[in-house]
């Protein structure tokens, strides 16, 4: 019997590498004994939606894009009791993540890592009921950066696109009243404070 896995991408993700390397890639998924069902991302947000629905049915999940497109199918994981291994092959413009986590960048050495490794956990963090996070979570200034940076540019620009994009938000800047935030873990609550002798704020646990 083949094993049934999901392997969804976004086709526009980086520079579209993905397109060129997809007959490889399901090439490997099959000779490791998979039988792939495959989705094409149509919108922002789908992913979360096919992970939902459907990761409960498989026993691999395999998500190719960039940090958006994994940390929206980690969203909708999340939200399952049964729960399959997740693959990632990193094709975004930045991949900050994958990098992290010493992931190849090469997609198709990335697919037979994730049939021939060893899978491991990392930690998921959470916002209030719904929202997950996979690596880091941000706000105030320049967090909308990530989000309004057209993938035409990105994918002619790179990582480049980001920082041009922030220039733009430079103009957009408001005054923000400095309040307090707390950080949960448990039962406990510590609050998170000016860190001195810095040029930005942080957050620390005492």
């Amino acid at each position: 019997m083949m094993k049934k896995m999901i392997f969804l991408f976004n086709p526009r993700s980086g520079k579209e590498a993905i397109k060129n390397q997809l007959s490889d890639i399901l090439g490997i998924f099959c000779r490791a004994g998979y039988l792939p069902s495959v989705y094409v991302t149509q919108e922002p947000g789908d992913a979360a939606k096919i992970a939902e629905e459907y990761g409960s049915e498989v026993e691999l999940f395999v998500c190719s894009g960039g940090d958006g497109t994994l940390n929206s199918v980690i969203s909708g994981i999340m939200k399952l009791k049964k729960r399959p291994e997740i693959g990632y092959l990193p094709s975004g413009s930045t991949n900050d993540f994958a990098r992290s986590l010493k992931i190849p960048a090469n997609l198709t050495e990335a697919a037979r890592d994730v049939v021939s490794g060893k899978s491991y956990g990392v930690d998921i963090g959470k916002f209030g009921d719904q929202r997950y996070f996979v690596y880091i979570a941000a706000f105030g200034a320049f967090t909308e950066v990530s989000y309004s940076t057209p993938q035409d540019v990105k994918n002619v620009l790179g990582h480049q696109a980001y920082i041009l994009e922030s220039i733009k938000a430079l103009g957009k800047l408001k005054s923000y009243k400095r309040r307090g935030i707390y950080l949960r873990n448990g039962d406990k609550y510590h609050e998170c404070r000016r860190i001195q002798r810095t040029r930005s704020e942080g957050c620390f646990v005492p």
